[in-house]
């Protein structure tokens, strides 16, 4: 069952895919409290979300990853360049289910439960233009794998996914950088269910690994200036920021 419903001109148009009849009022209630957003149909249904998203063009959709039909995974899948922004909103917040998100090409995955503030703000980031939109989360991540193997740092370590995850936020939003303790370490907590602390020691024991057994002259290549492996190991804050303005800048076509 599905309801459509009128839009205005000028508001970012969301279509709602999930089954959960509670987080479906929620979401309604919160995305039309702004007056930024339309809320142009929704449904629990994969199958009836595809259905809709071809009908009526959304700029954004917003799944649960689980849903009849066909899931929130198939269903990116469908609407990869037919819809421009695409959230996960779920539940299922396990590792696996993170980088699956993350290979499929979603833009933005918001873990359940989550404030108001924080749906408006992923919306409003999703809802961009497609030139100001950071590129789809799929390309970027075969990047940031390729770039963190060419650096040296170990792929079965610990701190390796929640290092690859740090990287891909702040190519998307550099303030994250500056936010570590604040904002990137208990955004990434939630995301792989575990504490701050232990996201920033898995990080800086990645870091550690990678700066000791890596390739110093393919460092030197990477980082150039950014970095100087003759200089010791970098902070979390400075390694992250280095490899995400370089992938940045490559994905936007800028100077390397």
């Amino acid at each position: 069952m599905y309801g459509v419903v009128r839009e205005m001109a000028g508001r970012i148009r969301v279509l709602l895919a999930d089954a959960n009849e509670g987080y479906c009022a929620l979401m309604k209630s919160v995305v039309e409290s702004t007056g930024e957003f339309d809320l142009i149909a929704h449904t629990g249904s994969g199958a009836e979300a595809l259905e809709l998203a071809g009908r009526l063009r959304p700029d954004v959709v917003i799944m649960d990853a689980v849903l009849p039909g066909l899931d929130g995974f198939d269903l990116v899948h469908e609407l990869r360049g037919m819809v421009p922004g695409l959230v996960m909103a779920t539940g299922f917040c396990s590792q696996s289910v993170l980088l699956r998100a993350i290979q499929t090409g979603i833009h933005l995955f918001l873990p359940k439960p989550f404030t108001d503030q924080l749906l408006l703000e992923t919306l409003r980031r999703a809802g961009r233009p497609t030139e100001e939109r950071p590129a789809p989360a799929g390309q970027a991540e075969v990047m940031v794998s390729r770039a963190l193997r060419e650096v040296g740092m170990p792929a079965h370590i610990k701190g390796y996914p929640y290092t690859r995850r740090a990287i891909l936020m702040v190519m998307e939003d550099s303030s994250l950088a500056h936010a570590l303790t604040k904002e990137l370490y208990p955004a990434l907590a939630r995301q792989f269910d575990t504490t701050p602390a232990c996201v920033e020691r898995s990080i800086r024991s990645a870091v550690d690994q990678m700066w000791l057994r890596g390739d110093g002259e393919a460092q030197r290549a990477f980082f150039g200036a950014a970095l100087d492996p003759e200089k010791g190991r970098p902070a979390n804050g400075q390694f992250i920021a280095a490899m995400a303005e370089k992938l940045r800048l490559q994905l936007t076509g800028g100077a390397a």
